[in-house]
């Protein structure tokens, strides 16, 4: 990912001449790079030991009918923020594609009910949607985190944050960003 970023600053990118058509061999998965982010994000700003990563949690079992096979059906949560002092334990769950329709981000109901499984497995009721912040207005400060929709269903709260990662390149903007995450996620559900 460094040489990538190198390349890019350099200005290696695709460009077609006649004939020829040069590209860096480079693929990403834009996606996981997001969930990597806040995953490091959490870890810095909560503290290395009160957060974990892609766990497995039993959710359940599945039987195949044409063999009585039995296998356990498990969820993994990208990160389980673990309590500390008054902060509750709480769920963070990266999203990449936020869902847009007349100008206003939504939660899908797939992603409600995703959460509902990863909130039943782990029994935590507190679940963050984190998405990147749409670019339309000025950027905030990196890290800065917008709530955006609530969820009830029972006991179960879900929150969908946007979150500013426009000026994360920035000299020392990746702490802000942290400790903005830390804050944000934090706050959502006061």
């Amino acid at each position: 990912m460094h040489e990538l970023s190198i390349d890019v600053l350099g200005g290696l990118g695709l460009n077609h001449k006649q004939g020829q058509a040069h590209a860096p061999g480079y693929l990403v998965d834009t996606w996981r790079v997001w969930e990597d982010l806040l995953t490091v994000a959490a870890r810095l700003g909560f503290g290395r030991r009160t957060v974990v990563p892609q766990r497995g949690y039993p959710l359940g079992t599945k039987t195949k009918i044409s063999t009585g096979a039995v296998s356990k059906l498990s969820v993994y949560p990208d990160c389980v923020i673990e309590p500390e002092g008054t902060r509750p334990r709480m769920l963070l769950d990266a999203k990449y594609k936020g869902h847009v329709e007349k100008g206003h981000l939504r939660i899908t109901e797939a992603e409600i009910y995703e959460a509902l499984a990863f909130s039943r497995a782990t029994g935590c009721n507190l679940v963050v949607l984190a998405y990147p912040a749409q670019p339309r207005d000025a950027p905030q400060s990196a890290g800065t985190c917008i709530v955006f929709e609530q969820a009830n269903v029972e006991a179960v709260k879900i929150v969908g944050i946007q979150i500013e990662s426009r000026l994360i390149s920035k000299s020392g903007a990746l702490r802000t960003f942290f400790a903005n995450l830390a804050t944000g996620i934090s706050d959502a559900f006061l």
